[in-house]
């Protein structure tokens, strides 16, 4: 058997180190965000009941977030608006996630709904409060009032 050089017990070494690191998943090795804790009894708002309808009538219209015509590279669609929502990058804001899981202030799509002063582009839906493009519904105030809650309550995929 032939006896490993300096370059292969460091090969074999820093081998032993990355296997070390990668882990299960289940504790030891990387980092990963820590857990979101609701900040609201219960789950008042669910996904599929009450935010969802919200995009199909205000979001996921021709011409807007829905196939071909993906603005900002989001669809909003049943099936792929939760994926392309929570923890995804924002394209106009890349540094900010388009829904943070309980931080409304600091998730994009909630900043882009009430018009905050740091958002890039205009307030959504485009148009609001006056007249919407393409049919969408400007969102009322219990709307936008359910999408906060919803993040507060991080954002359950329910």
């Amino acid at each position: 058997m032939r006896a490993l050089g300096a370059a292969g017990i460091a090969v074999v070494a820093i081998g032993s180190v990355l296997t070390g690191c990668a882990g299960s998943g289940g504790g030891g090795g990387g980092t990963s965000p820590p857990a979101c804790k609701s900040k609201v009894p219960g789950n008042p708002v669910s996904f599929r009941a009450n935010i969802q309808p919200i995009f199909d009538r205000s979001c996921a219209l021709a011409g807007c977030h829905t196939p071909p015509t993906l603005n900002g590279g989001q669809d909003l669609t049943a099936g792929r608006s939760y994926g392309q929502t929570v923890r995804a990058r924002s394209q106009q804001q890349p540094k900010l996630l388009r829904v943070k899981p309980g931080d409304p202030d600091n998730s994009y799509l909630f900043q882009k709904i009430i018009g905050a002063p740091t958002i890039s582009g205009v307030l959504m839906p485009q148009g609001c409060p006056a007249t919407p493009l393409n049919g969408a519904m400007c969102l009322a105030a219990d709307e936008i009032d359910a999408i906060r809650t919803w993040i507060l309550e991080c954002a359950p995929r329910n």
